[in-house]
């Protein structure tokens, strides 16, 4: 089971970088997690080809069960973040993120700005077709966030994270027993995929019509779906 992070700041030592240490550490032991670093050099998103360092994070996801995100206040969340996940979500990348569990992580003060960070980041996911789990939690400065081993010290957030851990780990199991094609075949058959589901390539992917609606898990509550524009269809669902 191969697990990709990314902690969302450009900051050194930035505080989610600290907890995208501590989430990992919630993981099995059996889970090959990598840590992507390549935020920074993530250009805008273009409808042209993909440019290298898009391609490299695509190509790593590819290889990858699930994803697992942290992210700072919506105020500060890097625009970089937002571009390589609609990189991803470009059908000639390859559908790398195409049924794939990914857990987002806010810690913020203020609880709104934890909702605004998880809606940017969704939207995009969805897009992707991913099946999203979010966890919030509190980074009150008041607050000691780590204990001496690296993990979170507040138990009641570690309860929180851990079933958002469990439901990630448990669609990763699934996603790495399954046959999944390469990027180079995905890229020369998404397009006949797509088209035998709708009668053309849609310009964006739901969850309903691609792999199941699969609602998120927010502070203990289910959250409910909301509309997305599709081509030539009044609207579509996808959980948020």
């Amino acid at each position: 089971m191969k697990i990709v992070g990314i902690a969302g700041s450009l900051r050194p030592a930035a505080h989610v970088g600290r907890l995208l240490e501590a989430v990992a550490r919630e993981l099995p032991v059996s889970a090959d997690f990598t840590v992507w670093e390549g935020l920074g050099e993530i250009p805008p998103f273009t409808d042209g080809p993909l440019p290298g360092p898009a391609g490299e994070f695509c190509d790593l996801l590819s290889g990858a069960d699930g994803l697992l995100i942290t992210a700072p206040e919506h105020s500060v969340l890097p625009v970089q973040l937002l571009h390589a996940l609609e990189w991803a979500s470009r059908p000639g990348a390859g559908a790398v993120l195409l049924g794939k569990p990914v857990a987002v992580v806010t810690a913020c003060v203020r609880p709104h700005e934890a909702m605004w960070a998880q809606t940017a980041l969704r939207r995009p996911l969805g897009v992707a077709g991913a099946v999203v789990y979010g966890a919030d939690l509190s980074a009150s400065p008041a607050l000691r966030q780590f204990d001496a081993a690296g993990r979170l010290a507040d138990p009641v957030a570690r309860d929180r994270l851990g079933a958002v851990m469990e439901a990630l780990c448990s669609r990763a199991r699934t996603h790495s027993r399954e046959v999944v094609p390469g990027k180079a075949a995905l890229e020369s058959t998404t397009g006949k995929m797509l088209e035998t589901l709708s009668g053309r390539v849609p310009d964006r992917l739901s969850l309903d019509r691609v792999s199941g609606t699969a609602p998120v898990a927010l502070q203990g509550k289910t959250q409910a779906a909301v509309p997305v524009m599709m081509p030539e269809k009044a609207v579509e669902r996808i959980p948020v």
